[in-house]
């Protein structure tokens, strides 16, 4: 789930090493790339004993965010477990990434450190989802992650895009025969209204495909909103819509 995979790290105190090739990365809430004006938290990555060390604060007040080893001078390449804190340095959650750097698991504690959810997931799944109320007594169906999603599913979302979208709008803009996809940004929210629709890219052969991407996630049904540790929260989604020009509509549209 894109909104929920932040970057992470062990939480251990180095104290003296020397640096070199030092580069800093600064991200926003959502994890998107921003200046350093406008940073949540800063990445400052390192190499120490032939080791790319990663170590995360949040620019506010300069607590550790996070710490650990990655697989390359990548942020994208986080590999071990991770220990993540909040803005109080109360210890958040524990992610755990593989050597191909995917996640594996996650596991969140409440802020007493009693253990609150734990996910794992495989290469394209989640594997099992757990949770407990501070007491340690398992809850019942409880979700750890999920994504906002379309009401009824993929099915419900294609038969949306069948009765809605303008499949020609390609093929009227002059579009030569091919695919043509669209990237649309927007955020859900907690009660899964959709705001903020924005197409981030855009085919150059097709910029009237924009228009209509976004039109058709904005004009249409509120969607199911995120979940986070059985809560519902704010999500970030993204949504690819393609249009196609094959050779009969553009034969059509030349005749």
């Amino acid at each position: 789930m894109r909104v929920f995979l932040t970057l992470a790290g062990f939480a251990f105190v180095i104290n003296s090493f020397s640096q070199t090739d030092t580069s800093f990365y600064n991200y926003a809430k959502d994890y998107r790339e921003t200046t350093a004006d406008s940073a949540f938290v800063v990445l400052k990555m390192f190499k120490m004993n032939d080791q790319w060390i990663g170590r995360e604060t949040y620019k506010r007040n300069g607590m550790l965010k996070s710490e650990g080893t990655y697989a390359l001078k990548d942020p994208k390449t986080p590999i071990g477990t991770f220990k993540n804190f909040n803005e109080r340095g109360i210890l958040d959650y524990e992610a755990v990434w593989g050597s191909d750097s995917k996640i594996q698991a996650k596991t969140f504690f409440y802020k007493n450190g009693s253990k609150k959810s734990y996910i794992g997931y495989s290469d394209k799944s989640v594997l099992q989802q757990k949770g407990w109320d501070e007491a340690g007594k398992e809850i019942k169906n409880y979700v750890v992650e999920r994504e906002a999603r379309f009401k009824g599913g993929m099915d419900g979302w294609r038969k949306y895009l069948e009765k809605k979208l303008n499949a020609n709008v390609a093929a009227d803009a002059g579009a030569p025969v091919g695919q043509y996809e669209v990237k649309v940004m927007f955020v859900v929210n907690r009660e899964g209204y959709v705001s903020q629709v924005k197409a981030v890219e855009i085919p150059k052969a097709c910029k009237p495909c924009a228009a209509e991407a976004v039109n058709v996630i904005s004009s249409g049904p509120d969607w199911e909103p995120a979940i986070q540790n059985n809560e519902p929260v704010i999500y970030n989604a993204i949504q690819f819509i393609t249009f196609v020009v094959d050779e009969g509509s553009a034969k059509k549209k030349k005749g």
